[in-house]
């Protein structure tokens, strides 16, 4: 239970006081915050590594990612030669980041 019951709960109370801090139990609206995560989806071994991204991606985050996360376990688990496929998003652009990561790794 994280932030109270589904059910009724009974609080004995002092008459006049029923809103008072003290006799208030916290709710959570709205879902309380996000994870965003990176994840990557192999034809032949499913799903990769996922890994947590701490505010807004930018392009070096990306690349980092790229070096430090989905290129060891590609080449632990396929091999060389793996073909990365790219969305249209500005950070993976080669012409906008700081070095052309390479289509076939």
């Amino acid at each position: 239970m994280l932030f109270g019951t589904d059910g009724i709960q009974w609080i004995r109370r002092t008459e006049g006081t029923g809103f008072y801090p003290k006799y208030q139990i916290p709710k959570m609206k709205n879902g309380g915050g996000n994870v965003m995560v990176w994840g990557c989806v192999f034809a032949c071994l499913g799903m990769g590594p996922l890994r947590r991204i701490q505010g807004i991606m930018d392009k070096f985050q990306y690349e980092d990612l790229l070096e430090n996360t989905l290129r060891p376990y590609a080449s632990n688990s396929l091999g060389r030669g793996f073909i990365l496929q790219q969305d249209n998003d500005p950070k993976t652009d080669p012409n906008t980041s700081r070095t052309n990561p390479p289509a076939v790794i």
